[in-house]
């Protein structure tokens, strides 16, 4: 099995990338075209003179790419570090599947959380929207729900700079 169909199957089940808890912004590089992208609905903002568009991404369906043929630069290069770590064989499918699940429980009980606040603002952050949560209502099983999360998504999913 390639590590090119493995990480196919790992995007489709993540979606981390897209959904608002990973990123909260993603920049626009020069090279993209910005009038087809405001076409399909994508809504660009700027930030002094740089193009990005917020996360969650709208065109994100069912943990799938509405747009993939057209989407961004930054989209069309990112690689988690699960998929770096995939491709160079530190780890199997399985193993990174296991890790993706984990996210997504722990991405999951935090959003049940939400609800029973009577959150279910699908349209921001999941960062933004605990701590909207929290400052209305103080939580600290929330809060440390969030930190290990964070916890997960820095060691496991982010990749660190260089």
């Amino acid at each position: 099995m390639s590590a090119d169909s493995a990480a196919t199957r790992l995007c489709m089940a993540c979606g981390l990338c897209c959904n608002g808890v990973l990123f909260d912004i993603v920049c626009l590089q020069p090279q993209d075209a910005m009038k087809p992208l405001e076409k399909l609905g994508m809504k660009i903002n700027r930030r002094k003179t740089e193009p990005y568009f917020k996360q969650p991404c709208g065109f994100l369906h069912d943990r799938r790419c509405g747009i993939y043929e057209q989407r961004p630069t930054r989209c069309r290069h990112f690689e988690c570090r699960i998929l770096r770590r995939l491709e160079a064989g530190e780890f199997s499918e399985d193993q990174a599947a296991s890790l993706i699940r984990q996210a997504l429980q722990m991405v999951a009980g935090i959003e049940t959380r939400l609800a029973e606040y009577g959150d279910r603002n699908t349209l921001a952050t999941l960062e933004s929207r605990v701590e909207q949560a929290l400052e209305a209502r103080p939580d600290p099983a929330l809060r440390d729900q969030l930190r290990r999360l964070h916890l997960l998504l820095d060691r496991e999913f982010r990749v660190v700079a260089v």
